[in-house]
Parts: structure tokens; sequence; C-alpha cells
């Protein structure tokens, strides 16, 4: 049995953006590689445009341009290799101990792959054999990776899955290098903890030093305004104490600034309590919104009724980087108006196919419906009706504020072991007079953190680091109080 290594190069990338802590990550990674005795090569798959040159040892082939798939294929089909362990180049955590262990459960129950379920990408790889690849069509999606075309079709592949505990799915980091994200949150583990660890050590440096995990806003929601047509049975306006209006320009354009000094990049949800179009500069806004370079996205949540022609034709302009959520709960005239409170059906229906026939691609444009027990009836041909239209669902969970409006949820999905709020860890909720609230539940500001228009939103962040560390060691909120909130479980971007 002849196994060899392929170490992948991401597109694209340059080699100063291979180097952790003043280590060349390829170099590393030929040096773990060379101590697993089950490896006879290891080979290191560039990229046309790459400028730096392969570590001594290794073999260099031009090729990542093409696809993992592409490339695979061409690898076994000219080489006398049986299996490959597949790397990526940009994994300064990659961890000898997994690698080693892995090699051990395929070579010894000879599946067609192996991989990982719990252990995140770039502390393990993917074992691949030569009867996987030859079994995969030539006229498979050449973009489609592997562990993707693996996943989707388990029941037709003879597949071993790795375990090694600690389990940190819940954490959600990618320990690969090129995310400048997670280079960071790596870069703050070594600061903290005084080296690169084990695998098995990364569950008790979280538990330590929790601070690794906060290191910027990914998920920024702003509130363009209070006001809405709508009269939603769920929509939790109606229990404030003061109606909210329209934000002042001047703020969003002081919350894009500061959101600039965290220099990585982050998603714009434009949400909160009111309906976005109705704000009388809401295009002026997404132009400066979209100019920020650091802004991945901009999501914008609508109710539908002003996502006219003019709203899609500037959607289509911009379509890489926003994405469109339409609230519509509900499959005629007759329950539309009985959970939103006017009749707007055909309206908003109407505007979703105009806007999915001006963008065509899929992941631009979503329709939302709450999972409650007044859709329950019709969520069947609700998901019906939209897929023969060729629009994504999205099946939203209730959140009903710590109480603030009524349960109508049918279900509790709630996991039984409670975790670190994802929400502390990365989101921020601005409303619309620039309070930056505690989190997304405290919709008033009661308990706000502080005014963008007057403290840095680099303040009112760090200041949040103990938050959301206190609520990592399970020393939850009274103000807010976060025992009573079951949005602890959910995530965004």
């Amino acid at each position: 049995m002849k196994i060899g290594a392929i170490v992948l190069f991401p597109k694209s990338i340059k080699k100063e953006e291979l180097f952790f802590r003043g280590t060349y990550i390829p170099e590393d990674i030929l040096l773990k590689l060379k101590r697993i005795s089950k490896v006879r090569e290891v080979f290191m798959v560039v990229g046309n445009d790459y400028d730096g040159e392969v570590p001594v040892g290794s073999v260099k082939i031009v090729g990542s341009e093409e696809g993992e798939m592409l490339f695979l294929k061409k690898f076994f089909r000219n080489s006398d290799f049986d299996h490959a362990l597949v790397v990526h180049a940009d994994s300064p955590f990659l961890d000898s101990e997994i690698l080693h262990e892995m090699l051990q459960l395929h070579t010894t129950y000879l599946p067609e792959y192996t991989y990982s379920e719990n252990v995140p990408p770039g502390f393990c790889g993917e074992i691949v054999s030569k009867t996987l690849m030859e079994s995969v069509p030539d006229e498979v999606q050449p973009s489609i990776s592997i562990s993707s075309l693996i996943k989707a079709n388990l029941h037709k592949f003879d597949v071993e899955i790795y375990y090694s505990h600690p389990d940190i799915r819940d954490r959600r980091v990618s320990f690969r290098s090129s995310d400048p994200r997670d280079r960071r949150i790596m870069e703050r583990i070594v600061e903290f903890y005084g080296r690169i660890p084990r695998y098995k050590d990364i569950g008790e440096v979280f538990r330590q030093f929790p601070q690794v995990l906060y290191v910027s806003p990914s998920y920024v929601e702003v509130e363009l305004t209070g006001k809405c047509e709508l009269e939603c049975i769920f929509c939790f306006r109606k229990s404030f104490s003061a109606e909210h209006g329209n934000m002042d320009p001047s703020i969003f354009q002081k919350i894009l600034q500061d959101m600039r000094y965290f220099q990585l990049p982050y998603h714009i949800c434009i949400g909160g309590s009111g309906e976005p179009l109705l704000h009388p500069q809401f295009y002026e806004l997404m132009e400066m919104a979209l100019a920020e370079e650091s802004v991945a996205t901009v999501i914008i949540e609508t109710n539908g009724v002003l996502a006219d022609a003019n709203f899609a034709h500037f959607i289509s302009r911009a379509k890489e980087r926003i994405r469109v959520i339409v609230n519509l709960n509900g499959i005629d005239e007759k329950t539309y108006l009985s959970l939103h409170g006017k009749d707007y059906f055909s309206k908003v229906a109407s505007n979703v196919e105009l806007l999915r026939n001006t963008i065509l691609e899929p992941e631009c444009l979503y329709v939302q419906i709450m999972k409650i027990n007044e859709t329950e009836k019709f969520l069947d041909a609700y998901y019906d009706m939209w897929e023969q239209k060729g629009v994504p669902i999205i099946l939203q969970k209730q959140n009903t504020f710590l109480g603030r409006i009524q349960d109508r949820r049918y279900s509790d999905l709630s996991p039984i072991e409670r975790i670190p709020c994802w929400h502390l860890q990365r989101d921020l909720y601005i409303l619309y007079d620039g309070k930056v609230s505690f989190c997304k539940q405290d919709v008033e500001g009661k308990f706000n953190r502080g005014n963008v228009k007057e403290v840095s939103l680099k303040e009112i962040f760090e200041n949040g680091m103990s938050h959301f560390v206190e609520n990592f060691k399970g020393n939850l909120s009274k103000n807010p109080d976060c025992a009573i909130c079951d949005e602890w479980y959910t995530f965004n971007l």
C-alpha cells in the first residue's frame, strides 16, 4: 500500500501570507508529515501565480487552479499511489498525532474516504483512496470539494469518520491562517497559551483563556428605523415604551468608520425593529456600506412591501455582496393578513418573483417564514411554492425577546446542554439612536454598552469582553436575564 501526502496551497496566496509567527507553514507541515512512517512522499500543490518556493524534500506540482476534484483525479491517474493524505498549506496548527491516528484508522479498515466531523479544518486532513477518485464521474462539478461531495452522498461511499476529544464544533473556528479572523484567533491562542497547542489541549486552552475567541465584531445588526407599515402578531415593537425613529446618517457613518479599527471582514445586517426601506436615505446608506472594503456582505431584512423594481435594480448592481431576506409569513392573502395585519400578500409575492428574475444567483435572495403554531399548517405548501420558484427558504425560530411577546412555538429545539453564547462573542446590535445594546435581546437598549455617538465601537467592544468571558464560564448575566434566553445556541454568519 503506497500513501502520499498532498499539501494544497490556497488559490492566489502569496508566500508572505504563509508565514505564522515567523515560521513558513509549509516547511513546518513537511517536517510533521516526514515523521509519519506511512507517508512515502510529500507533494506541494501550488497555483500558477505562487511566488514562493516549496520546502526542500517535497515535490512541487502546479495545479491548484483546476480545483481539488480534477487535481486528485489526475494525481491518481498519473501515479502509483493507492491513497493520499490531503492537508492544506495554511495550517500552522496541523497536529501530526491526529494525522497518525487517522491514517491508522484508514489503513486498518481501508475505506474509500476518511475524515473527521469534529476536529476542525487546520488541525487535521482527509484521506482519499484511488478507488474513490476512479468512481467519481468526470462530469462532476470540478469546483466542488471532495468533502462536500462525500457528505452529500454518504450512502454511496465507504466512509470512516474519525473522532477525537474535545468536540469544539460549537466554537465554529477553522484553524486556517488564510482566513484573517481565524489567524487572529490563532495568534491570540499562542500569545496566551505560550505555544501552538496539541488538539487534545485546545478545549483546555479555551477554558483557561476564553478571551482568545473574542477578537472583533463579525456581525453588526443596525436598526435604520423603528417604523413599519405592518402589524405582525409576533412583532416586538408593540412592547416598546417609546417609538423608535430613523437613524441619523451621521450615526451610520460613524459605525462604518469605527469598524475600520478592527481590520477584519464583517457582515452588516440592516434589521432591528422596523422596515429599513422606509428610511428616507436608505439607498444612500447602503452605498456607504458597500463602499467599505471590510464589509463582506450587506444583509437586508425586509417585509418586501417596498422591494419594487427600483430596489431590484439596486440589488442587481451589487449582488455579489448583498443578501436579501424577505419576511413572508403566509401562503395566500388570508394567511398573510392573519399574521401580518395588512393585505400585502400579492404585492410582496410579486416583488419576490421580480427579485428572483432580476437576481439569478440563488444565494442572494431568501424568503423567511417563522416556525410557529399559525404557520405549521401550511408549511409544506409554502416550501413547495417557493422551491418551485427557485427561491431558497429560511425557517426562522421565534424569539420571544425574554418574554416580551407571546410564545407561539409548537416545539422547543433548545439543546440540553448550554454552551457559551455565540452572540456575545461576535455580534453587535445597534439601535436607531446609536445605543449599542447589551445583545440582540436588549431591543430597547435598557442595558446598553454605550452610544456610538459618544464612544468608539473599539471601546464598546473591548468593554464587552468581560460579559463574554463570564458567560463562557457559566456566570450568566442578570441584566438582561440570560438565564431565560433561548437564543444562545443560534448564530449568524
